[in-house]
């Protein structure tokens, strides 16, 4: 297929609901819409193996996903990397000291090719328990010597924190790397560091121009500060219901909330026109 036009979505509190689901009604729904040369993928913070269950539920196989916040650009049929930023040790090393040293709780995941490193700062608690996974829980331990981290080929580190927190630990992080890292804050306890440069919109401009599509042929659909980036890049950014305010505000349209199919009507709109070409 010829691709014309390309919707994006992120997937936590967009494409997602707050269960993190896509029900089988809305994913008949977006499974419904069709249009000449129409595809679409995902641009999100979570790696590939966290992806990939919800394209194959919706089909959406064709195009490459964005995976680990815009630092990887990925073919979801046989998961072959076709665009990749590693975080540069200053930027690595940088966070996991401001990690050991801040005495706010964290955890600290460091996300690359091969298993995740997974730290926590004194005194923290799991904060990864909530994900139900127990290889997280098992593999949680206090912030090692930097000798015993391994640095090759880490994409994203991610954060999380009491959601109270969160924004006092995204200023520390910032304070601390100044303007040799990206720092994004992408779910209200979710922070993801990648290096200057490094976003979802950089990763969407790589795809565009590898599909040699028109930007103003691209929809992107997000709720918060980490797709931001991608509004920058695509003509039509369209913000759900349950978005911040300052991503509502960059957004060109908004629709209703994750929790009430928004994702299926920005589709249905840009499929038919009323959303851009």
């Amino acid at each position: 297929m010829h691709i014309y036009k390309l919707a994006v979505f992120d997937l936590d509190r967009t494409l997602l609901d707050d269960r993190s689901f896509i029900s089988d009604e809305t994913a008949a729904r977006l499974r419904a819409v069709s249009a000449p040369g129409l595809a679409c993928t995902v641009a999100s913070g979570r790696d590939l193996e966290r992806i990939t269950p919800y394209v194959q539920q919706l089909g959406w196989l064709s195009v490459p996903v964005i995976a680990d916040q815009g630092a990887v650009v990925v073919d979801p049929q046989n998961g072959h990397i076709l665009m990749e930023q590693a975080i540069s040790p200053e930027v690595l090393l940088g966070s996991v000291e401001t990690v050991r040293s801040i005495d706010i709780p964290v955890n600290m995941i460091l996300y690359g090719r091969g298993e995740p490193q997974v730290f926590r700062n004194a005194g923290a608690p799991s904060f990864v328990d909530e994900w139900g996974s127990s290889w997280y829980a098992s593999h949680l331990c206090y912030v090692p010597a930097t000798s015993e981290i391994a640095t090759d080929g880490v994409r994203k580190i991610t954060i999380t924190c009491l959601p109270e927190n969160a924004d006092a630990v995204r200023h520390l992080v910032v304070e601390s790397l100044g303007r040799q890292a990206n720092v994004v804050k992408a779910n209200m306890n979710f922070i993801n560091i990648m290096d200057a440069g490094v976003s979802k919109g950089f990763a969407l401009r790589w795809l565009i121009d590898d599909l040699g599509l028109e930007s103003s042929h691209v929809m992107t659909v997000g709720d918060c500060e980490a797709d931001r980036s991608m509004f920058a890049v695509a003509g039509i950014p369209v913000a759900v219901a349950n978005a911040d305010e300052q991503t509502r505000s960059l957004a060109r349209f908004i629709v209703s909330s994750n929790n009430e199919q928004g994702a299926a009507v920005a589709l249905e709109r840009f499929a038919t026109g009323e959303f851009g070409v």
